[in-house]
């Protein structure tokens, strides 16, 4: 299985993926944690990571890899999507939830091109 995926739409005029595919949960359990999540099942939800520069992001990637954590990454820019899991609904304290592979690869892969058209949006949750 795939460990992460690289997307570069550098040029892309409009998003392939509909803004209510996704949303971003936004949450502060001691510390502020942004939750990038499918607005559907199966409930896939990925942390959107926002290193400050080059060399946090590069060592936070290594990290991953050597771990066999899960995410996409981004050609032109520094962030991250880190996937944690897969939950029965649509928040990240529910319980957790069986998600295909090829199903996981297809929204991981729409999660990524909705995250560069919609994810800077501030009107998320």
């Amino acid at each position: 299985m795939m460990d992460h995926i690289s997307i570069d739409v550098t040029d892309a005029k409009q998003s392939a993926v509909s803004k209510d595919k996704f949303r971003i949960n936004k949450y502060n359990f001691g510390t502020p944690f942004e939750d990038l999540v499918h607005n559907s099942e199966p409930y896939l939800h990925f942390q959107v990571l926002r290193p400050k520069n080059e060399d946090q992001r590069e060592k936070a990637l290594a990290y991953f890899k050597e771990h066999g954590k899960l995410y996409t990454a981004f050609v032109n820019s520094l962030d991250i999507l880190l996937y944690i899991g897969c939950t029965e609904n649509v928040y990240i304290k529910s319980t957790m939830a069986e998600v295909q592979p090829e199903e996981f690869k297809s929204i991981m892969a729409q999660a990524a091109h909705w995250y560069r058209f919609y994810g800077k949006e501030t009107n998320s949750e």
